[in-house]
């Protein structure tokens, strides 16, 4: 009878952490998304296979990714727009004078990409 016991304690405390345990996305750095795209526009190394999980998220819909999809297809201004946000606001690297250039030619280039 106490093994049963034990064992409805274990089962129902657990799930209680599964059900109040906090739901994360899983998103990637903004930085290294910055680095990445900027080596595959020319600006660096062309960042290799380590570059493969923020070119998925570059290229996932939203609201799971930086790509903006409707019904009606591929939003290229609204992923753009996406985009960027998501770099300047997450990597302050991106924001600096040296490094805006870089972010608006990453855009202008890869941003209306689905």
């Amino acid at each position: 009878m106490k093994l049963r016991a034990l064992l409805t304690t274990i089962a129902l405390g657990a799930a209680t952490v599964l059900t109040i345990a906090p739901v994360q996305a899983q998103t990637v750095d903004p930085c290294t998304i910055y680095m990445c795209m900027a080596g595959i526009s020319g600006f660096g190394a062309s960042g290799g296979p380590a570059c493969t999980p923020a070119m998925a998220y570059w290229h996932t819909p939203s609201p799971a990714g930086l790509a903006v999809w409707t019904t009606y297809g591929f939003i290229a201004p609204a992923s753009a727009a996406l985009r960027r946000e998501y770099m300047t606001v997450g990597c302050p690297a991106a924001n600096e004078a040296t490094n805006a250039a870089i972010l608006e030619a990453i855009i202008t280039e890869w941003g209306s990409v689905p």
